[in-house]
């Protein structure tokens, strides 16, 4: 009995480990909310985040739809990415990866709107490396 209760334990940590590395990958670049009307067009501005290689979108206090995700980088290239995608609220879309492998992330814009929430929907913006 105690043997079983040594390995759950040991278990238990093992599996606390991989949760906080997974967790340590990813970080959130910022949040902003997206209004009512079509195409509505909102910014997040960061210190430079080197070394993001994807970025991921959470909808929260509403759904959303997202068609485009643009984000600038240090050198002042700008990659425009085809998103495309409704999320409701708590849900994420796919990790989108960024052209060109890590880069350094200055910004990232959000084109989409709220959808069927009487307030302004917030997008949480995440980015991997």
């Amino acid at each position: 009995m105690q043997a079983i209760k040594l390995i759950g334990a040991g278990l238990l940590i093992a599996g606390l480990s991989v949760c906080g590395s997974v967790q340590a990958e990813s970080r959130l670049l910022g949040s902003t909310r997206l209004a009512h009307h079509e195409n509505d067009v909102d910014v997040v501005k960061t210190s430079c985040k080197p070394r993001i290689n994807a970025v991921k979108l959470r909808a929260k206090r509403g759904r959303i739809e997202v068609e485009k995700v643009w984000v600038r980088y240090r050198n002042g290239e700008t990659d425009r990415l085809d998103v495309r995608d409704r999320i409701v609220e708590g849900g994420e879309t796919r990790w989108i990866d960024l052209r060109g492998g890590k880069r350094c992330v200055v910004a990232v814009g959000v084109i989409g709107d709220t959808e069927g929430s009487f307030d302004q929907a917030r997008v949480d913006i995440y980015g991997r490396w």
